[in-house]
């Protein structure tokens, strides 16, 4: 495969993002969507879902570590996390990091992801060992919705796919209520939400849904170089803090963690949050 390419088109199929394979390690059909993952030139393993980029061994990190440790620095309750999708292991082996979490439920529709990045991804999937850690291969919306009663989570990520297809209803406002109830009276909710330039699913509308549900409702970005455009945003939710209302009984911890993560430190956490006119506008917030 020395000249085979895969290209991911995006914003209307008007654009895309290429990388050059050395090797297709894996594909399959599952019950839910095409698996394929690849060995590149430059980028490492790279995951595929229905085409769409997931994970990457050059900008991982980054992903996984910005939405465990923002929800995680501004939390004053820490006890039980869930963690809505993210087959491939990643935030989990962010959050197993923090001692004083008791519980994390990791709920993804496809157990087939969660097999397949065991073989391929063992540095994102080695905290589903943790004893804390709980694998539920079933639907998120369903098991907010139906499974778990009031206030059970301190915090909640919703690590999707795009807002189409099957992860169209992790996007509603009906589902982040949902959420809301889920959480404690303190919670936090973080969740990626696109990019604002290629604004292919309706960013205003995303940030809506949220601010119907939640009353603090922020927006901050990361770089993700695999994704549409690399300039990504994530929402934050919260019943009673801002993004930047850092835990003051958890810096020391924090700044001890710092120095081990190769993304995440305190300074860019409240530099994140400073946004431009431009994606103040494309949220809403003006």
């Amino acid at each position: 495969m020395s000249d085979a390419f895969f290209t991911e088109y995006f914003y209307y199929k008007s654009l895309g993002f290429t990388a050059k394979i050395k090797k297709l390690l894996h594909s399959e059909e599952s019950p839910w969507q095409k698996i394929d993952v690849y060995e590149t030139e430059r980028i490492g393993k790279l995951l595929t879902l229905n085409g769409k980029t997931m994970v990457s061994e050059l900008d991982e990190f980054v992903y996984h570590e910005v939405l465990a440790h923002v929800s995680y620095a501004v939390a004053r309750q820490h006890r039980r996390v869930l963690i809505i999708g993210g087959g491939d292991g990643g935030v989990v082996r962010e959050f197993v990091k923090h001692p004083d979490i008791e519980q994390i439920d990791l709920v993804e529709i496809d157990e087939r992801v969660v097999e397949v990045s065991k073989i391929y991804f063992p540095e994102c999937t080695v905290g589903l060992s943790d004893p804390r850690v709980r694998v539920l291969c079933e639907d998120g919306i369903k098991f907010i919705e139906e499974k778990i009663d009031p206030g059970s989570y301190d915090i909640v990520i919703i690590d999707s796919t795009d807002p189409e297809e099957m992860a169209e209803g992790l996007f509603t406002d009906r589902f982040y209520k949902a959420i809301n109830r889920a959480l404690s009276p303190e919670g936090i909710m973080l969740a990626q939400t696109e990019n604002p330039f290629l604004d292919e699913f309706g960013l205003k509308k995303i940030y809506d849904n949220l601010r119907a549900a939640f009353p603090s409702v922020e927006s901050f970005t990361a770089p993700i170089i695999i994704y549409p455009g690399a300039y990504w945003s994530f929402a934050f939710a919260s019943k009673k803090f801002r993004g930047t209302d850092l835990n003051p009984h958890k810096q020391a911890q924090m700044q001890k963690l710092q120095q081990t993560l190769r993304w995440y430190n305190m300074d860019w956490h409240r530099g994140a949050f400073a946004l431009s006119n431009f994606h103040r506008k494309q949220i809403g917030q003006e």
